[in-house]
């Protein structure tokens, strides 16, 4: 009963840590594209006598919304490749350095299984040291997969944040009048 209470609770902390991960990722991911698209709506509101003379001298809105949708997704694609870069470099150093974990597998001993390896040394359940064996111990390296998927949903990502964060720029930008960003002086 005791082994199949911790087996639980630990399956329940693993789901645990998978959800919470999940969520923070989806919440870091719509920060990141809130964020781009501040800074593109920035951009267009610096830019203003640029897009009204643009359209003074004929460019459709159309052309306008291209040129700043344009812009970001080449933002987007040179971010996303410094991004891959810099993930790629991270993965290789973890692979590279590859610490290792140890694990005890099990030890007997005692009433209730020995002292488990903790570093009570079996105390627990009144084992103690003498009433331990020594358990299989295993040694994981960690490291750091990386998979073309992966780098393949990343750069759709960053292109996606891209056009995303473009498409309210571009909205702003072609709702320029072009006497009124004349007007304005800066």
């Amino acid at each position: 009963d005791l082994a199949q209470t911790v087996s639980g609770s630990l399956d329940t902390a693993a789901d645990l840590a998978s959800n919470v991960g999940r969520w923070l990722s989806y919440a870091v991911l719509l920060a990141a594209v809130l964020v781009a698209g501040l800074l593109t709506s920035s951009a267009v509101t610096r830019r203003v006598r640029e897009f009204g003379t643009l359209k003074a001298l004929g460019w459709k809105s159309g052309r306008v919304t291209r040129q700043v949708v344009g812009e970001a997704l080449v933002n987007g694609f040179i971010g996303g490749a410094l991004g891959i870069a810099i993930g790629l470099a991270g993965a290789y150093a973890v692979t590279a350095v590859s610490p290792t974990l140890t694990a005890e597998l099990g030890s007997t001993g005692g009433m209730f299984g020995g002292g488990g390896g903790g570093r009570g040394g079996g105390m627990a359940f009144g084992g103690g040291p003498a009433g331990t064996a020594a358990g299989k111990t295993v040694d994981i390296a960690l490291t750091a997969p990386v998979s073309v998927t992966t780098v393949g949903l990343a750069v759709l990502l960053a292109l996606g944040g891209g056009l995303v964060a473009g498409a309210f720029g571009a909205w702003r930008a072609s709702r320029l009048r072009p006497a009124d960003a004349l007007r304005r002086v800066e």
